[in-house]
Parts: structure tokens; sequence; C-alpha cells
């Protein structure tokens, strides 16, 4: 969901009310999803090198932002059987945000209608080497172990591989998002600012999946 804060700067405003629209961006396209009986959607909320690399005050101010978030959102979830879910590393955020996100997750456990992902504190090689880490310490069988049953480890396992990837903001790149997962997604890249991405382009990235050959390399 890149462009939040060009969008801010391209319109003389402070970088926090690009966060901010970017905020109420995500439940409307959240409202989109469920109004097109979309089974999961994911959302790249804050990065691993976000994390890492931002000042304390924008973290603040997002890791605010987000527990906002989660209160609005869970009335949504509410409403139309949505269940939360969450991906990344969790050790990079504080307490208070974590308890958060596993409150929403449990909250909203038995809904089935559709699947939500926020991650956050997420990168596609970090995912790996985790997983890597933690079937090292669950002595994973190295005879055994395939790609397959290398999915149990992953922080995205439990999901089925995404069909399509959305990425905003005019960059042509994927900066691994479901690394593990995604390699036969369908992308769509539009230089559309992740603010302004309203219905008509969300149908059109909707539109390029459903015209896309995908023959999973058969």
């Amino acid at each position: 969901m890149d462009g939040n804060r060009r969008w801010a700067t391209a319109k003389n405003l402070a970088k926090n009310l690009g966060h901010h629209r970017g905020a109420e961006t995500t439940e409307e396209i959240v409202e989109l999803c469920v109004k097109n009986g979309i089974e999961i959607v994911s959302f790249w909320a804050l990065a691993k090198k976000n994390v890492l690399e931002r000042s304390q005050q924008e973290l603040n101010y997002l890791y605010a932002l987000f527990e906002e978030f989660l209160g609005k959102i869970e009335a949504s979830c509410v409403k139309n059987n949505i269940r939360f879910e969450m991906v990344g590393d969790k050790e990079l955020l504080p307490q208070t945000l974590r308890d958060s996100l596993r409150k929403l997750r449990d909250r909203t456990a038995s809904f089935d209608k559709m699947i939500l992902i926020l991650a956050i504190g997420y990168g596609g090689q970090d995912e790996i080497v985790r997983a890597v880490k933690r079937a090292i310490r669950e002595w994973a069988d190295p005879d055994t172990l395939d790609e397959k049953s290398f999915l149990k480890y992953l922080d995205t396992g439990a999901f089925p591989p995404p069909d399509l990837i959305v990425r905003t903001g005019g960059d042509i790149r994927h900066s691994g998002y479901f690394l593990y997962q995604a390699e036969y997604s369908e992308y769509y890249f539009t230089d559309t600012l992740w603010p302004d991405f309203q219905e008509a382009e969300f149908d059109a990235s909707l539109k390029s999946l459903r015209s896309a050959k995908r023959n999973f390399g058969k």
C-alpha cells in the first residue's frame, strides 16, 4: 500500500495525515472485498525494514494509528463475519499493539465469511529465515521436509498462495510480499497512490486477474 507519505507531500500536508487517509482507504477496500465475495485479503501495513529504519516519532504515530484501525475494523469484522489474522514478526511491535492484535484475532476466530490478514513488521526474507529457525528448533526431519511440509513453519503458510498482488505508488517490484507463496501470483501495478485507490481501480485490478492466462507452470 505505497504512497501515503507522497500523497500528503503533494497536498502540502503532514505525512501523518497521509497515513491516516491510507488507513481510511484500507477500511473502504475491506468493504469492497466483502461486496465482491473475496475470501481472503491481506494488507502489507508495515515492513520490518520500516520498523528498523523510520524515526521513532513516525513509528509511534503508526502504532497509535494501527490501534485506532483495529478498533474500527473490529466492527466491520463482526458485521461481515470476517476472521482477522496477522503475519510478521510480532516481537518487533510494542506489547500493547501485540495485545490488541491478539484480542482481535481471538474475538473473530470463529468467523468464516472472509479472512483479513494484516502484515505488520513483515519481510519476505525475514519470514523464511524465521521459519527455518523454527524448523530447526522443532527438529524437523531434513529427509522428509519439502516445499509443502515447510509451509507450517511460515507465517503465511496457513493461507493459500495469493491469486493477485496489487502494488500502488508506481514502483514495479514485489519487494518480497508472500515471498514463498507468490510463485504463480498475478501482479497489478498502478501509479495511483494508496490514499487515492478507489473502487474503479479496485475493479480494474480484479479485471486484470480475470483476464490473465494462468497455467501454474503447466
